[in-house]
């Protein structure tokens, strides 16, 4: 999402001079939001991060660009009195999705998300009240494959859990659907989506189109109506997190970020560690 957002500050000439900070809600390796026990020590932890990141940093908007996070975002304490713009990334895959398949009833959706996305229900439910039909739906939980994804977005592994869970989806297709709408509502599924796409296209007995929200987010910032008011437009990307970057990680993630931005692939090999970026205390066992 931030190399897409650096890449659009330039080429939009929206604004003279942007600064993309990408805040990671990371609180600790190997405690990934899809692994507490609760929704509420998720909430609790992604309210202090957005807090922490407001007090730093003082941003003029809030993209949130994790499908986890986004569905947990209207629940934290921080949500009840932010005084910015907070942006969401589900509203903005359900919007792309059911304008997909507004002229087509024939036509069923495959929501892919970690476990928390797809337990919320969001998606769905936001699909539902846009006149798709419910049986026209189904929701796939894709266990731990973002973390796969983040090691390595080609590796065997990757394409084996990919396999497994776009089996397990197509299984519940309608036997009437004559085309299906797959949604990746996670970020990192993108960095994966020639294996989607190659996976779909081994399996699927019907057309495919993958949808990938995550460059819609850019279009909110930066509406094409509002192009040219500035030439030579520029931008600047920092990564900061509680967490650092592992070498395999920057070096996998920073080749394809490369392709969009490389003041984003550069950033992410320069990672900033900030062990105070907000507060944290596990809850104890």
């Amino acid at each position: 999402m931030a190399a897409d957002v650096e890449a659009r500050a330039r080429r939009a000439g929206i604004f003279r001079h942007v600064h993309v900070i990408f805040c990671n809600a990371l609180a600790a390796k190997n405690y990934g939001y899809n692994s507490m026990a609760t929704p509420e020590e998720k909430i609790r932890i992604f309210s202090s991060a957005l807090t922490g990141f407001v007090r730093w940093y003082r941003p003029d908007i809030i993209l949130v660009a994790c499908n986890t996070l986004s569905v947990l975002y209207a629940e934290t304490d921080f949500a009840k009195q932010a005084h910015i713009p907070v942006i969401g990334i589900v509203d903005l895959g359900i919007e792309m999705m059911a304008a997909a398949m507004a002229n087509d009833t024939a036509a069923a959706a495959i929501i892919l998300g970690t476990p928390t996305t797809i337990t919320a229900n969001k998606h769905k439910e936001g699909l539902i009240r846009k006149g798709i039909a419910e049986q026209m739906i189904v929701s796939q939980a894709c266990r731990t494959l973002e973390s796969e994804i983040q090691e390595n977005p080609g590796s065997d592994a990757v394409k084996k859990m990919i396999d497994t869970y776009l089996t397990d989806a197509l299984s519940r297709i309608p036997a009437s659907a004559t085309k299906i709408y797959a949604g990746l509502c996670c970020t990192h599924y993108g960095y994966s989506f020639d294996v989607f796409q190659k996976t779909f296209q081994n399996h699927s007995r019907i057309p495919v189109e993958i949808i990938d929200p995550n460059p819609r987010m850019a279009d909110v910032v930066f509406p094409e109506r509002r192009y040219g008011k500035y030439a030579g437009a520029t931008a600047e990307v920092r990564i900061v997190s509680r967490v650092g970057v592992t070498p395999e990680e920057a070096a996998s993630l920073g080749a394809l970020l490369e392709r969009v931005s490389q003041p984003t692939a550069r950033a992410l090999h320069r990672c900033e560690v900030k062990s105070d970026l907000f507060e944290f205390t596990p809850l104890k066992k």
